[in-house]
């Protein structure tokens, strides 16, 4: 079955947002790294490779359902963060973006009857869903540790050790 044209944009356009997710993730590393937090730096580098992972997921089944890829711009990612806190909201709200896009995306797939990408992103669906729940674990966390250093080294090694167990 031949995929709409527009349905190939959309998977493009999500493969985007994965390479965004990457590019945005690997900036909020060096944020950390830059002001002293090499736990959460860790933590980011991780996440970043993550998303690279699930870009290249895509792409890799775009080919082998013979979509063609169309390269797209990437913008340029947030640098400047007024606190560890702001990084992880901004990370929770685009997660939060991402999952709302592959809901749409997952519409369009199974109204159209492509059955095989509707199986294919039930993967991202569930991974999306967790996704969310980290960052939204690491808001809570930061939001209770506000301001205080000794709460935010300790919630740094905390990311540590979270980046190591992934491994």
């Amino acid at each position: 079955m031949k995929m709409s044209a527009e349905l190939i944009q959309n998977l493009n356009e999500q493969l985007n947002k994965e390479l965004y997710a990457q590019y945005m993730y690997l900036t909020i590393a060096s944020y950390f790294i830059e002001n002293g937090y090499d736990g959460f730096g860790a933590f980011f580098l991780k996440q970043s490779e993550e998303e690279g992972e699930h870009a290249m997921r895509l792409f890799e089944y775009m080919m082998e359902r013979d979509i063609p890829f169309t390269p797209m711009s990437i913008q340029a990612p947030p640098k400047d963060f007024a606190s560890p806190l702001a990084c992880f909201k901004t990370s929770y709200e685009y997660e939060q973006e991402v999952t709302r896009s592959y809901h749409a995306l997952f519409k369009k797939v199974r109204e159209s009857g492509e059955y095989d990408a509707e199986e294919f992103l039930l993967w991202y669906i569930k991974e999306q869903r967790e996704e969310e729940a980290l960052m939204r674990h690491w808001v809570e966390k930061l939001s209770m540790a506000d301001e205080n250093p000794a709460a935010l080294l300790f919630l740094d090694k905390e990311a540590r050790k979270a980046a190591e167990k992934e491994e």
